[in-house]
């Protein structure tokens, strides 16, 4: 019991010092970072293998699948709102890079564009990043086992005002917004002296140094009309993603930025292409079970085409007079009773029906062809079988009720032939 428990304690103490993400986020030179909850930032890779180098490899995949967000600079991520004409949303999502296109400095293909949501007016929220960096984020989360989490921009962590939240809530029941008319509020968190994270709608946001935010607001103001600023301390900050809209689960899937060619791999996934691979190997093991099925019943047919074509052989040469087959047996019956002599005669008939019981005995003997020799009163048999001492095993017995002589022709490994004379007593 001493042992158990201190194994028991062992495990315990081993578990305490498991590392606990608080986030997982990039930063602008593209490093990814995890944060743990004592708030120490090291980048990713060199702390894992630290982790690893303590034996602590099982521990720490179930901590990296418990990932399940990581935060990308805004910075990076042009956030905004266009007008896109179309109602299937196949056809406004095949629009929308062109919709944009006068907006960007860059060509529309080394974009990647994700449509955040769609107001009935048609007035679209979209996340453009470059497909460069989006690849760049996607490698380096594949390389240490989190490709399945979400990459969002972490101006979403800020959350939205009251304001917003109305203003989302007039968008989804089709109401026309008083925003424009009293003034659009912004919520703004200072992360360190050089970046502040600004949340400016329930789908836009931007982050920037406070040297560019004035110019910033000011350009706002012009264009849009006031704006109301309110602080946001660090406590308020959402370590999930932050939305206004209510009744909304896994808001992060809302403003997740994988889609397309950079879509996550959720573990369902993968178990789904382990239930495939087993899928597709189960089936090919059936068809080739039906195979092997299918070609023993053609050998099974093959066989006996076989048989019947030399049984219809053996009967022409016999019988020659007959014309036409029709029950094989029962012709043969006839044949050889029709054949029988009266008086005290022997013909073929009598010999056959005589030598018929000695070849019952040994049913590895096949008989391949007859002859009857009138002149003479013979019958002579064309006989085969896998071992010699079968053929002169037959011919024994037969030479105790009848005058017989076997003539051994050719004998192999595989096969001995030979012909069996039989005449009359």
């Amino acid at each position: 019991m001493s042992q158990k428990h201190t194994e028991q304690k062992g495990m315990q103490v081993k578990q305490s010092h498991l590392p606990v993400f608080r986030q997982v986020r990039f930063d602008l030179s593209g490093k990814l970072l995890v944060e743990t909850e004592s708030g120490e930032s090291q980048e990713a890779v060199l702390f894992i293998q630290a982790q690893e180098g303590k034996d602590n490899k099982d521990a720490l995949k179930k901590v990296l699948a418990a990932v399940s967000v990581v935060w990308v600079p805004t910075e990076q991520v042009s956030l905004m709102q266009h007008f896109v004409p179309g109602k299937r949303r196949s056809d406004w999502i095949a629009a929308l890079p062109y919709a944009l296109e006068e907006s960007l400095a860059e060509p529309v293909e080394s974009l990647h564009f994700v449509a955040l949501n769609r107001t009935p007016q048609g007035e679209v929220s979209v996340a453009v990043i470059t497909k460069e960096r989006m690849q760049l984020w996607v490698e380096q989360l594949r390389q240490i086992g989190l490709d399945h989490v979400l990459l969002v921009a972490d101006c979403f962590r800020v959350p939205p005002t009251e304001r917003m939240a109305n203003t989302a809530a007039n968008t989804m029941a089709q109401e026309p917004s008083s925003e424009s008319q009293n003034g659009q509020v912004w919520s703004v968190y200072q992360q360190t002296d050089q970046r502040l994270l600004v949340r400016s709608g329930e789908y836009t946001g931007f982050a920037a140094s406070p040297g560019w935010f004035e110019p910033l607001k000011q350009l706002h103001i012009q264009q849009h009309g006031e704006v109301l600023i309110e602080t946001v301390e660090e406590s308020a900050l959402s370590n999930d993603c932050a939305t206004s809209i209510a009744g909304v689960r896994h808001a992060c899937k809302g403003f997740n930025l994988r889609s397309g060619e950079f879509q996550s791999k959720s573990k369902s996934g993968g178990q789904w292409k382990i239930w495939q691979s087993a899928g597709i190997l189960l089936v090919a093991l059936v068809a080739v079970y039906l195979l092997s099925l299918f070609m023993q019943a053609q050998q099974h047919r093959d066989q006996a085409a076989a048989y019947q074509a030399q049984t219809e052989k053996l009967f022409k040469q016999r019988f020659p007079e007959v014309k036409r087959i029709i029950n094989i047996r029962t012709q043969a019956k006839t044949g050889f009773n029709q054949g029988s002599t009266t008086g005290d005669k022997v013909g073929p008939s009598q010999l056959v029906h005589q030598v018929e019981a000695v070849f019952a005995q040994f049913p590895k003997v096949q008989v391949v062809g007859l002859d009857w020799k009138a002149s003479s009163g013979q019958l002579s048999l064309q006989i085969q079988s896998a071992q010699v001492n079968d053929l002169q095993s037959l011919a024994q017995a037969a030479g105790q009720k009848m005058l017989v002589e076997l003539k051994v022709k050719n004998v192999s490994q595989t096969l001995a032939e030979g012909v069996l004379y039989v005449g009359a007593n």
